[in-house]
Formats: structure tokens, sequence, C-alpha cells
């Protein structure tokens, strides 16, 4: 072996400490690594992310609305009752609405998926088929969820019908407002005669 060594050379090449010294190193510097400048308004932008990202968080966002200050406005201009019960009833449909286009939101994507575990089945794909069935195991419970919300609000459950108590304190504070300025213009016009 040693014969083989001396007439072919050894693949091995040792370094020497020696031979390192004259090989330049980069140069690290902290401003590379470090960011020492002051934060900026766009840096300081938090995103919190809420619900599913699903069609049902349309549900929750019109339910979630204030309409305070609609109802607030609408009092200034007008006072009549039958105009904020048409209003409400207008925000219910608006909701009843949003509920409908959720519900076939959700059943369009149910027969896509139904077509889907059909197809990769047949291609044997167990991994990709058993993540289909979960996604529509969870639609399934979306629209199980819708049901229960479409029920309750057709009982009258307060806890669905939030954006219609928000507007009808905006009224009652609206008719107040108006009210105070009545007596204010009123007293006005007495301390000046």
């Amino acid at each position: 072996m040693n014969f083989l060594r001396k007439l072919f050379g050894s693949n091995r090449t040792e370094e020497t400490p020696a031979a390192n010294e004259g090989v330049a190193r980069p140069e690290i510097k902290r401003e590379d690594f470090v960011d020492d400048s002051e934060p900026t308004k766009e840096s300081n932008i938090v995103t919190i992310a809420f619900g599913t990202g699903l069609p049902i968080d349309a549900i929750y966002t019109f339910i979630g609305r204030d309409y305070e200050q609609e109802g607030y406005d609408d009092a200034m201009i007008n006072l009549d009752n039958s105009y904020k019960e048409s209003k409400k009833e207008i925000i219910l449909n608006e909701l009843k609405i949003r509920i409908e286009q959720v519900k076939l939101a959700y059943n369009n994507k149910l027969r896509e998926i139904e077509v889907s575990i059909s197809n990769i089945e047949q291609q044997g794909l167990i991994n990709t088929s058993a993540q289909l069935k979960a996604k529509r195991q969870t639609f399934l419970e979306h629209i199980d969820k819708i049901k229960e919300i479409e029920s309750s609000i057709n009982l009258g459950d307060k806890k669905f019908l939030t954006m219609i108590d928000s507007y009808e304190r905006g009224f009652l504070k609206g008719v107040a407002a108006r009210t105070i300025k009545f007596f204010d213009i009123e007293n006005n016009s007495q301390e000046q005669n």
C-alpha cells in the first residue's frame, strides 16, 4: 500500500496552520444581522386572524356589524317609528340574504369536493382523499351551524340580532339628541323674548 501511495500520491490533503494564515476570511459586520433603525409605521402593523377564513365568517361579521351611527343618523332625519321598523326589517333581510349566499357557497364547494374525492380515490391517493374528507366534514359542520343560526334568528334570539339592537340603540340616541336640540331651540327663543 505504501508503494502505491508513493507512486500515485495521497488523496488526502493536510492543512497546516501556517497555510491557513494567508487565507482571507470574510468580515462579519453587526449591521448585516441587526437592524438598529427606528421602527416605521408600516412595521408596527399587527395582523390578527380570526374566524375560519371560510364563508361562515361572512355571517358572523354581518351579525357583529355596528349600526348604531346609522340608527342615530336616521333618527336625526326622520323620527317616524315606521321608518325605524322598516329599516330594522331591511337589516334583517340583508342578514337572511347573506345566510343564503353562504349556504349556496358551501353547497357548491361540497359538490366540488365530492367529485374530487371520487376522482382521487380512483387514482389511489389515500392521503389526499382523507384531507378532502376532513374538509368536507368541516363544511358539513358549518352548514349545521348556519342552520342553527337561521333557526335562532327566526325565533328572535337576540344573540344573533345584535346589529338590529345596535341600530335601535342608535335610533333612540338620535331621538334623544333631536329632542334635546328642540328644547334648546325653544329655550333660546323664549330667552330672547
